[in-house]
C-alpha cells in the first residue's frame, strides 16, 4: 500500500514537473504534413518551408537570412509537393535543416528560431547586440518596433519614413515588458506580444527586419535596421 501511495504520488506531481502543457512543437500534426519540393526552390527561398511548417502547426518562426539573402518569399505548398506524413513540428524542423546545411535552429521560449551556424556567436551580427530593457503599453506595432530598435546598444534605429498605410498588423496596439537581453531575445517578444507572429531579418543590401501575420504576408510591418560598421 506504502509503494501504491508513493506511485500516485509521483503520478500527480509528473504534470508539474514537466509543465503544464506540451509544446506546440512536439505535438503531433492531425494532418499530413506537405510543403514545398525542397528541389524546386532556390537557396535564399529554403526558408520559407521554416515558415510553412510554423503556419501548419500553429509555432511562431523567427528567420535570420544570410548576408546575401532578402527577407524569404510566403510560399504555399503549390504544385510542386513534398509529404512529410503526420510528424512533430519539431521533426519537421529537424528536416528542414538537413536541407539547408549552413543553418541551425533552436526553440526560444515557443518560437522556432532559424539562423545561419555562424551567426548565433558572432558578436558583430546585429541580434546578437545588448538590448536595453524597455516597456510599451498600447502601443501600435509600428511604434513598439521603433522603440525596441532605439534600445539596441548603440541604436540600430535608421531614420526613415514610413509609406503611410492602414492593416490589421499596422493599427494592431501591443503592449510589451521586455527586461533586457539581446535583440533576437526583444524581437522575440514583440513577436509573441502581437499574437505569435513571424518575423525575419535580411539583407538586400539595406539589413530589414519584418513582423509578419504567418496566414496573410502583405499584412506585415517593417523597418530598416542601421548596423556600424565595427564594433
Amino acid at each position: 500500500m506504502r509503494h501504491l501511495a508513493l506511485a500516485s504520488i509521483v503520478l500527480l506531481l509528473a504534470p508539474m514537473l514537466h509543465g503544464q502543457s506540451p509544446s506546440k512543437l512536439d505535438e503531433p500534426l492531425n494532418h499530413e504534413l506537405v510543403i514545398t519540393d525542397p528541389s524546386v526552390l532556390r537557396p535564399c527561398a529554403l526558408g520559407a518551408l521554416a515558415s510553412q511548417i510554423g503556419r501548419e502547426a500553429g509555432v511562431p518562426v523567427g528567420l535570420e537570412q544570410p548576408p546575401d539573402c532578402p527577407p524569404g518569399p510566403w510560399l504555399a505548398p503549390g504544385d510542386h509537393t513534398r509529404n512529410l506524413g503526420t510528424i512533430t513540428a519539431r521533426e519537421a524542423f529537424d528536416r528542414v535543416v538537413m536541407l539547408m546545411p549552413t543553418y541551425s535552429w533552436k526553440d526560444m521560449d515557443g518560437v522556432a528560431v532559424f539562423r545561419p551556424k555562424t551567426s548565433w556567436d558572432d558578436p558583430r551580427d546585429v541580434l546578437n547586440f545588448p538590448t536595453k530593457a524597455f516597456n510599451v503599453t498600447n502601443r501600435k506595432m509600428d511604434d513598439a518596433l521603433h522603440i525596441l530598435l532605439r534600445s539596441v546598444e548603440p541604436s540600430v534605429f535608421y531614420p526613415h519614413w514610413d509609406v503611410p498605410r492602414t492593416g490589421r498588423l499596422v493599427d494592431r496596439l501591443v503592449s510589451v515588458d521586455f527586461p533586457g537581453g539581446t535583440m533576437l531575445e526583444a524581437v522575440n517578444a514583440l513577436a509573441r506580444a502581437g499574437g505569435d507572429l513571424e518575423w525575419q531579418l535580411g539583407r538586400p543590401g539595406q539589413q530589414v527586419i519584418t513582423l509578419i501575420t504567418p496566414d496573410m504576408p502583405a499584412d506585415n510591418v517593417m523597418a530598416p535596421v542601421f548596423v556600424p560598421s565595427a564594433r
